[in-house]
C-alpha cells in the first residue's frame, strides 16, 4: 500500500492560548482536524507560511523561540536592531536577534525583520528571518486584534490562504504511459481540479508518472476531485492506480521518484 494519502496535525498553544502553532506531516486527517480546530476555537483567520522551508527548520526555530520566551531576559529593541545589521556579529547571534525581535508586539521590530529578510546580509538566515517574520506577524496581530491568531505551518507552505501540496499518480502496473494517455490524464485533472478551485503550480507527465504541486483552500475535499479524476481516466482503460502520494511535507525529485516506484 505504497500510495496513500496521509495527513497529520500538532498543536501548539502559546502565551496563554494567543496563537496556535499547526505542524503539518505524519499520518493523521489534517484537514479535517485542522476544521476542527478553527471551529471549536471560533477562529476564521489565520496565517500560513509561505515559503518552502524543511519542517525541521521550522521546528528547531520555534524551540528557540520557546526557550528565549521561558527565559524572559530583558533585551533593549533598538540593541538588537543594530546587532542583526552588523556585518561583525556572527549567524548564531543573529538567529537569536531575529528571535527576540520576532517575540515582542512592536511595529517597529517587526519593520526591521521584514527589511531584513527582504534582501539578508546572511544568505544561512533566509528560512529563519521568513520563519522570525510570520512570528512576529502574529504576535503583533494578536496584540492590536486582542484575539486568538493560527499559524498552519508544512514544509510546503502555502499562498492566499491555500494550502500547498504535491501529489504523485503511477500506473497501475508501472508501464510507460501512451501519448493519447498523457492527454486524458491532462485534461481530466486540469477539469476535475479546476471546477474544485484548485491553482495547480506545475503539472510534470513523465513516462510512468506524473506530478502535480497544487494550491487549494483548506475547506474544499481535494481528495474527491483527484479520485474523480482517477476514475475519468480509467474509463479509457483502467491504467492509472488508484492509490497515490499526496504529501505536504515536500516536493519529491525524480530519483526519490524512481526509488518509490522500483519498490512498488
Amino acid at each position: 500500500m505504497l500510495w496513500q494519502t496521509t495527513f497529520s496535525l500538532s498543536e501548539r498553544i502559546k502565551t496563554g492560548k494567543k496563537y496556535i502553532f499547526a505542524f503539518m506531516s505524519g499520518e493523521d486527517d489534517l484537514l479535517a482536524k485542522l476544521k476542527e480546530t478553527l471551529n471549536e476555537q471560533g477562529i476564521d483567520s489565520f496565517h500560513i507560511l509561505e515559503e518552502l522551508i524543511p519542517i525541521e527548520e521550522q521546528m528547531e526555530y520555534f524551540r528557540f523561540f520557546d526557550r528565549l520566551r521561558k527565559e524572559n531576559n530583558p533585551f533593549v529593541r533598538d540593541e538588537e536592531v543594530a546587532i542583526l545589521f552588523s556585518p561583525d556579529q556572527s549567524i548564531e547571534r543573529k538567529k537569536r536577534s531575529l528571535t527576540l525581535l520576532a517575540s515582542i508586539p512592536d511595529v517597529g521590530a517587526f519593520r526591521s525583520i521584514e527589511t531584513y529578510h527582504s534582501s539578508p546580509l546572511e544568505p544561512e538566515l533566509v528560512h529563519w528571518s521568513a520563519m522570525a517574520l510570520v512570528s512576529s506577524r502574529i504576535v503583533l496581530s494578536s496584540d492590536l486584534s486582542g484575539q486568538q491568531q493560527v499559524y498552519i505551518s508544512s514544509g510546503l507552505g502555502g499562498q492566499d490562504k491555500k494550502l500547498r501540496f504535491f501529489g504523485l499518480f503511477t500506473t497501475n502496473e508501472r508501464q510507460e504511459l501512451t501519448d493519447l494517455q498523457k492527454e486524458i490524464v491532462e485534461r481530466e485533472f486540469f477539469f476535475q481540479l479546476q471546477k474544485a478551485d484548485v491553482v495547480i503550480e506545475k503539472f510534470e507527465i513523465k513516462d510512468k508518472y506524473f506530478t502535480i504541486l497544487m494550491l487549494f483552500s483548506f475547506d474544499k475535499d481535494v481528495k474527491s476531485s483527484l479520485n474523480a479524476a482517477i476514475n475519468e481516466c480509467n474509463q479509457y482503460g483502467n491504467f492509472i492506480d488508484r492509490k497515490f502520494l499526496f504529501t505536504n511535507v515536500k516536493v519529491l525529485n525524480e530519483k526519490e521518484i524512481d526509488n518509490l516506484l522500483q519498490k512498488k
